[in-house]
């Protein structure tokens, strides 16, 4: 069975107990490793990943069509899970997810190549762009750094509380002007955008569990597009980021 999601190149932990099952009873005819053995196996080994939102839990639904935890986990994370089994298994279950890691290298049609080499072109192309673009950005704001300089240098998903201390504010103070300006509203604990704004990539939903995964709790993070975003809302309210601002 070919248990990788080529998609994603992820297996999930259900895939990855299946193949360790197999191998422990085919090699060396021991009891099955059960699913809830291997959940704990994972949270133990990413537990500082797991903690930063990095590795979250997903849920499928059993024999009885109740909701189960389960992980999906990369490739690679998949080998360093395998560590808590023999020597044999171990060998024997790597060696699988190694074959297909080689499968997915490889085009399987003709169709397939050329999309992958399109795909390739066109990444390259918007590379290129982008760099282009950043360089005269850059170019266009010397020799002053600005706001505007550090978010480009940026990837990482920020908390509404970090970007209000940018622009001297604390998180309350930017949560209320965003409500005021028709951007967001806030339904239970949580900050939601609204539809006007939802769909345009500004913002990331994490869920972290509490508790052994009996509960969990939603955080908004705003990505860099939104970040500028908020910066191009408050400049044209006269609100500029301490980094413009003259001493």
């Amino acid at each position: 069975m070919n248990l990788i999601k080529q998609e994603k190149n992820k297996i999930t932990t259900l895939e990855l107990l299946e193949q360790i099952n197999f191998f422990r009873k085919d090699i060396e005819g021991k009891a099955e490793l059960l699913h809830k053995d291997l959940l704990k196996i994972v949270r133990n080994e990413f537990e500082e990943e797991i903690d930063e939102g990095k590795i979250s839990p997903i849920s499928y639904k059993d024999s009885l069509n109740r909701e189960r935890p389960m992980f999906d986990l990369t490739l690679s994370q998949a080998k360093q899970v395998l560590v808590r089994e023999s020597k044999a298994v171990r060998k024997a279950v790597i060696k699988y997810i190694e074959e297909l890691e080689e499968k997915l290298k490889v085009p399987s049609t003709y169709k397939e190549a050329l999309i992958s080499l399109v795909n390739q072109i066109e990444e390259n192309e918007k590379l290129q762009l982008t760099v282009a673009v950043q360089n005269q950005q850059l170019q266009e704001l010397q020799p002053k750094a600005t706001y505007y300089d550090m978010i480009l240098q940026s990837k990482s998903l920020v908390s509404i509380t970090k970007i209000a201390k940018d622009f001297g504010l604390s998180g309350t103070k930017l949560n209320k002007i965003l409500k005021e300006q028709g951007v967001q509203f806030k339904q239970g604990n949580v900050w939601l955008l609204y539809r006007n704004y939802a769909d345009k990539g500004y913002t990331q939903s994490k869920t972290s569990d509490l508790d052994g995964g009996r509960k969990s709790v939603l955080h908004t993070y705003w990505t860099q597009k939104g970040r500028l975003f908020i910066y191009e809302l408050l400049k044209g309210l006269g609100i500029k980021p301490t980094v413009e601002r003259e001493t």
